[in-house]
């Protein structure tokens, strides 16, 4: 069976439009990391037309804020964050850990496509087949502030366990320190950004009714960064205390589309209960030069000096 994508809009999960959203029209949602679902699942009958579709049979495949709006939210009752909590689906058992002044400044101060730094997974040994041949192993994935996930333990009838993929193997803010910034005459560091997802959850499968579920924190869509550095710059400065400082991600290497594209293609397929698509571009190693990482290869390549660890 081949599975082919569309763009659906609110008016087809209402069903108001067609084709709407139901398992004899579709087999998986994907919500991207976006606002604008947000929105839309502030909506009842929208969060209520989702649950109903993934009850019956249908798969759900979340990215960074499509993790969170799976989830059963943000454990913090008074917050900002606890606003997004009328919108989750709850068809996750994960509380989501994604803070404003945290991890979510990885998306504020991004500068686009040149932001979102590469942070390292840990993949998960699972019976779950999405990662399988990985088991164990690190892989750089670009991260744009997503969530990480811990089992929230609500009780829930229709939510099957949870089973972790992968964990992040280390903080953003170590692989990419940013900092908040404040006008004294001239520009000059507040405070750092800090993290606190190390540990923690950053892909996991589970199921709700009849229906299967996968979550990922970072972006299995887009493509990774080999070395580099996290630079930080204001926008406008001539506008002096009325500017705003964001980053890129320099000197780093862009890896292929491809380099992760299979986490997500195998997740829609197993979220479809299809059959797998082979895992590629499944490098393992890496080109060194006198110590930088350059490039992925099958297999370690150092030039200049004994390969020491991956340079950020």
């Amino acid at each position: 069976r081949v599975i082919t994508s569309s763009v659906i809009g609110r008016g087809q999960v209402l069903g108001r439009d067609t084709p709407a959203l139901h398992t004899g029209s579709f087999d998986v949602l994907v919500i991207p990391g976006s606002g604008r679902p947000y929105v839309d699942a502030a909506d009842p009958r929208w969060r209520d037309a989702v649950r109903g579709f993934v009850a019956d049979g249908g798969g759900y495949v979340g990215i960074c804020g499509g993790a969170n709006l799976a989830s059963m939210g943000f454990r913090e009752r008074w917050s900002v964050n606890a606003l997004l909590n009328v919108s989750t689906l709850g068809i996750a058992n994960v509380y989501v850990n994604d803070q404003q002044l945290e991890e979510w400044q990885y998306l504020w101060k991004a500068n686009w496509e040149m932001g979102m730094p590469p942070v390292d997974v840990r993949v998960v040994a699972s019976d779950n087949p999405i990662f399988a041949g990985w088991y164990g192993e690190r892989r750089s994935m670009r991260y744009g502030g997503g969530p990480g996930m811990i089992p929230a333990g609500v009780q829930c009838s229709e939510c099957g366990p949870v089973v972790p993929l992968a964990v992040y193997a280390e903080e953003p803010m170590e692989v990419a320190p940013l900092h908040f910034w404040r006008w004294r005459g001239g520009w000059e560091m507040a405070a750092n950004v800090t993290t606190d997802v190390a540990g923690e959850y950053a892909a996991v499968a589970s199921t709700y009714g009849d229906g299967r579920v996968a979550l990922f924190g970072p972006h299995p869509e887009k493509p990774t960064w080999f070395g580099g550095h996290v630079e930080e710059f204001p926008v406008r400065p001539r506008l002096g205390p009325f500017t705003w400082f964001i980053y890129n991600w320099s000197d780093g290497v862009l890896s292929s589309p491809s380099y992760n594209w299979w986490m997500l293609r195998r997740a829609v397929a197993w979220a479809a209960d299809g059959v797998m698509p082979p895992v590629s571009a499944a490098s393992r190693g890496w080109l060194s030069v006198h110590g930088r990482v350059v490039l992925p290869l099958p297999s370690d390549v150092a030039v200049g000096c004994a390969r020491q660890g991956r340079e950020r």
